[in-house]
């Protein structure tokens, strides 16, 4: 106990703990580690991304529970150190959750449905070889490599034919009719609506598609 008191008095003398730059730092630490968490590491800069959304949240929760507290002093709600404490019947807080959790299923329902008949041109270039086509994204595709977790796009075989040569992954997928697998290989570059897709992208061969477009894209990768 004795050795306790001491460190602390000695961090309390170099470090100012109510300092606003060590409380930033604190905070920008506490951020990083909850995005790792969260949302994992896929590259530089989706990672600042994720890090500068959760950073927004953060301070749009923040600053509007401090504008519902001016506006309507609720009596069972008290902000102390940045921290909000609720007064309120466990029953009450269970229903609101579920409401909320039913109207954030509806709104992604609804975004879902905007992305479903969205044609893009689509490129890609897998061994050295560049292809081109017109695709859907579509978010009933929700395939992935299983290993990797990267999203695969599905290509009409017409447009695109993987090479013997090149290392294929085993892509396995359940539908309506029953359950079968693709054989993907990974691409060096992928350009959805000539933006370039975040990799790795993996690109299986399939049966003739829609004569509307040639591709079906999973929606993660313009997310």
């Amino acid at each position: 106990m004795l050795l306790q008191a001491r460190c602390s008095r000695w961090l309390t003398v170099f470090i100012d703990l109510d300092s606003p730059l060590f409380l930033f730092f604190i905070k920008a630490v506490s951020s990083a580690v909850i995005t790792s968490i969260v949302f994992g590491f896929h590259g530089v800069k989706a990672y600042l991304k994720a890090m500068l959304m959760t950073m927004c949240v953060s301070l749009l929760y923040c600053g509007g529970l401090i504008l519902f507290r001016q506006i309507f002093k609720p009596p069972d709600l008290v902000i102390i150190n940045d921290v909000p404490y609720f007064r309120t019947d466990p029953l009450l807080l269970l229903g609101l959750t579920a409401v909320i959790y039913l109207l954030l299923l509806i709104c992604a329902r609804i975004f879902r449905e905007r992305f479903r008949s969205t044609i893009v041109p689509l490129s890609f270039t897998v061994g050295g070889s560049d292809y081109s086509c017109i695709g859907k994204i579509d978010t009933g595709c929700n395939l992935t490599e299983p290993f990797s977790g990267a999203p695969v796009i599905i290509a009409d075989s017409s447009v695109f034919t993987p090479d013997k040569s090149l290392p294929k992954r085993i892509i396995p997928y359940t539908t309506v009719s029953g359950s079968s697998y693709l054989t993907a290989v990974p691409a060096q570059k992928v350009l959805i609506d000539k933006k370039s897709a975040q990799l790795p992208v993996y690109i299986a061969a399939a049966p003739k598609l829609d004569s509307d477009f040639h591709a079906i894209i999973n929606p993660d990768l313009i997310r």
